[in-house]
């Protein structure tokens, strides 16, 4: 299965509330995630799901040796990634494709999918 059709299958999934697990934790797709009620969020957040979050490079928020190194997305999405993936970020570039898989609430701890982080 690719990248694209395992995020649809997860994305269909998360709105049946039929949970894709991965390693014994819930994973949705970012934008059924954002398409979940407030109170279904609150709830789901309390066990620190995952979430793919398959989306284009628009900034880098930030960049630090403590923090790491953030970037957003085009569709809004902030992510927070290890300093470790600062050069690939970078030789990405703007505008191109990423998948991530972040730590939800706060779509940190997030790693790349499908690259090689050195």
């Amino acid at each position: 299965m690719d990248f694209e059709t395992f995020y649809q299958q997860v994305h269909k999934q998360t709105l049946e509330r039929n949970f894709v697990r991965f390693r014994n934790r819930v994973l949705v797709s970012v934008d059924a995630y954002h398409l979940l009620p407030l109170k279904e969020k609150e709830v789901l957040n309390q066990f620190y799901p995952l979430v793919l979050v398959f989306d284009r490079i628009d900034r880098f928020i930030y960049f630090n040796e403590q923090s790491g190194v953030g970037v957003s997305t085009q569709r809004g999405s902030h992510l927070q990634f290890d300093i470790a993936y600062y050069e690939t970020l970078k030789d990405i570039g703007m505008g191109e494709k990423i998948r991530a898989m972040c730590v939800l609430p706060y779509f940190d701890k997030c790693i790349l999918l499908g690259f090689e982080m050195f």
